[in-house]
C-alpha cells in the first residue's frame, strides 16, 4: 500500500507514515456516504446534530494543547498564531450550532391575485447530501472546521480529505467528534492522492464539493463536475492595499506588515501589492523596512517565533525564483530576498516590480511585499483593480468621502477601510471572485449552501 511521509517543515524530519487509501477504498467509502444519505435523508435529528457539536466544542477545548502542537509540528505556523488559529475554530462550532438553530424555511405570500387565490405557500429546507470536503495546508485546525462542521449542521456525511503535507490534526479532530456521539459514517477521514481526489469529485454521487486551494486544482475540478454538483472554490489572490497620502502610517504598517508576513505569507488574503502615494512612499518604506529587519524567524514551537517555514523546499525555491526574476526585471530589492537555513524565507520588500512580473501578476504566498508608488487615486484604483484575482482589498485614508469612493470603485469581495486585507472572522461571508473563486465560505454561509430547498404549495377545498 502506498504510503507518504508527513514532515515537520522546519526540520524536515518525518513526524509520521501515513497510508495513502486507494482509488478503490476512496470509491468505496463514497458509495458508503451515498447509501446513508439515500437512507437518512433527512440527516440525523436537529437536536443529534446540537448535542453533538456541543460535547464536541467541550472535548475540542479539552485536546487543545495537543491540538496546537501537532498542527505546529506539521504546519509550521508558529505557536502563537496557531492558538489564535484553535480559537477561531472554538468559535467555528459554537456558530455550527446557532447555524442549525437557524436553518429555517419561509412563508411565501398567496392570494395576490386569482391564480393564487386560497393557497397557502411555504419552503422548507434539507440536507443537500454527500459533501466532499478538499481541504489547503495553511490553517489545518480551522480548515477543518469550516469544511466538516457545517456538513454536520446542515445534515449531510462529508467526507475530509485533507492536505497531504497537513493530514495528522484532522485526523485527531475527527475522533473527537466520534467521541462526541457523531456516527462514524456521517464523518469520514480519507488520506488519498490527488488523482484519485480529482476522480472522486467527479462522481455523481455527490451533493456538494468544498474546495480550498490553488486556483489551478480549483478550476479544473469544477469543469469536470457531474452536472447537478454544486462546488464552492476558495483560492487565493495577490491582495491590494492603498495607502493614500493622508493615511495614518503608525496605524497603517504594522498592520500590512502583519498581513504580508503572517504564517509567512502563506494565507489567502495576504497584503501582497501595497499602493502608496508618492509624497509618502520614502518614508513607508523606510519604515516598513525597519519592521522587516526585526521580524524574528525561527522554529515555530517557540513563543518568540513570528515568521516560521514555508510548507516544503518546492515552494521555498518557487518564491525566490520569483523574487529574483522580479529584481532581475528591475524591482528594486529594500528588503530580504535571501533562502535561509530551515526552509525560512527572509521577510522580503519589493519596490516597484513591473506589472509583468509574476510577483505583481500572481499568488506569491511567501512572505513577500510589493510596494507601488502611485500619484493619483484614479492610477491607484486602476492599477489595483488589474489582477484576475479578486479577493479581499483594503484602503488606509482619513478622508470618508475617499473611503466611501474606494468602497464602490475598488475591486474585491470585501473592502476594508483602514484595516489590512487579511482580517476574518468566521461569521462574516468570505470568498473569493474571479480566479479567486466560486461561492462563499464562513459557517453560517456554507451550511445554508449545503441545503436544498423545497417548495410547498396547499390549496384549499
Amino acid at each position: 500500500m502506498a504510503s507518504i511521509e508527513v514532515l515537520n517543515p522546519y526540520s524536515s524530519n518525518s513526524i509520521q507514515t501515513v497510508e495513502l487509501s486507494s482509488k478503490e477504498v476512496a470509491f468505496a467509502k463514497l458509495e458508503e456516504a451515498s447509501a446513508l444519505y439515500q437512507n437518512h435523508a433527512k440527516g440525523l435529528s436537529k437536536e443529534k446534530r446540537i448535542s453533538i457539536l456541543e460535547k464536541f466544542y467541550e472535548k475540542f477545548y479539552e485536546a487543545k494543547e495537543r491540538l496546537i502542537q501537532l498542527a505546529v509540528l506539521e504546519g509550521a505556523k508558529p505557536i502563537n498564531d496557531t492558538e489564535v488559529e484553535f480559537n477561531r475554530a472554538l468559535e467555528g462550532i459554537k456558530l455550527g450550532v446557532q447555524a442549525v438553530r437557524s436553518i429555517i424555511g419561509q412563508q411565501i405570500p398567496m392570494n395576490l391575485n386569482a391564480a393564487s387565490t386560497n393557497k397557502l405557500a411555504y419552503t422548507i429546507k434539507s440536507p443537500i447530501g454527500v459533501v466532499l470536503s478538499i481541504s489547503a495546508f495553511n490553517h489545518p485546525i480551522n480548515l477543518a472546521i469550516h469544511q466538516i462542521v457545517p456538513a454536520i449542521a446542515a445534515g449531510c456525511p462529508v467526507i475530509y480529505k485533507p492536505a497531504l503535507t497537513t493530514p495528522l490534526v484532522s485526523e485527531k479532530m475527527i475522533e473527537l467528534l466520534y467521541n462526541s456521539g457523531l456516527p462514524k459514517e456521517w464523518c469520514t477521514y480519507l488520506v488519498c492522492d490527488n488523482e484519485t481526489t480529482a476522480e472522486l469529485a467527479q462522481s455523481p454521487l455527490l451533493g456538494y464539493i468544498s474546495f480550498i486551494g490553488s486556483s489551478k486544482i480549483g478550476w479544473s475540478i469544477k469543469a469536470k463536475i457531474a452536472p447537478g454538483v454544486k462546488i464552492s472554490l476558495e483560492h487565493g489572490g495577490n491582495a491590494p492595499v492603498i495607502v493614500r497620502a493622508d493615511a495614518n502610517l503608525k496605524l497603517a504598517i504594522p498592520q500590512i506588515a502583519k498581513a504580508g508576513f503572517y504564517h509567512a505569507g502563506q494565507v489567502c488574503v495576504s497584503a501582497q501589492r501595497i499602493y502608496v502615494h508618492d509624497s509618502i512612499c520614502d518614508s513607508f518604506v523606510a519604515q516598513i523596512n525597519r519592521l522587516a529587519q526585526t521580524q524574528k524567524l525561527g522554529n515555530p514551537l517557540s513563543a518568540e517565533t513570528e515568521i516560521g517555514p514555508i510548507i516544503s523546499d518546492i515552494s521555498l525555491n518557487r518564491v525566490d525564483k520569483w523574487v529574483q526574476d522580479a529584481i532581475d526585471e528591475g524591482a528594486t530589492l529594500i528588503a530580504g530576498g535571501n533562502i535561509l537555513q530551515n526552509n525560512c524565507y527572509e521577510p522580503t520588500i519589493l519596490l516597484n516590480p513591473l506589472e509583468k512580473s509574476k510577483v505583481t501578476e500572481e499568488e506569491i504566498f511567501g512572505p513577500v511585499i510589493c510596494i507601488y508608488s502611485f500619484s493619483s487615486d484614479e492610477e491607484a484604483i486602476t492599477r489595483a483593480n488589474n489582477s484576475r484575482y479578486c479577493f479581499q482589498s483594503a484602503v488606509f485614508t482619513e478622508s470618508l468621502n475617499k473611503a466611501l469612493r474606494y468602497t464602490q470603485d475598488l475591486n474585491g469581495s470585501a473592502v476594508l477601510i483602514n484595516s489590512h486585507p487579511a482580517f476574518r472572522v468566521d461569521w462574516m461571508p468570505f470568498g473569493g471572485q474571479g480566479l479567486s473563486g466560486d461561492g462563499l465560505g464562513g459557517i453560517s454561509y456554507s451550511t445554508e449552501e449545503m441545503l436544498k430547498q423545497k417548495l410547498i404549495i396547499i390549496a384549499e377545498n
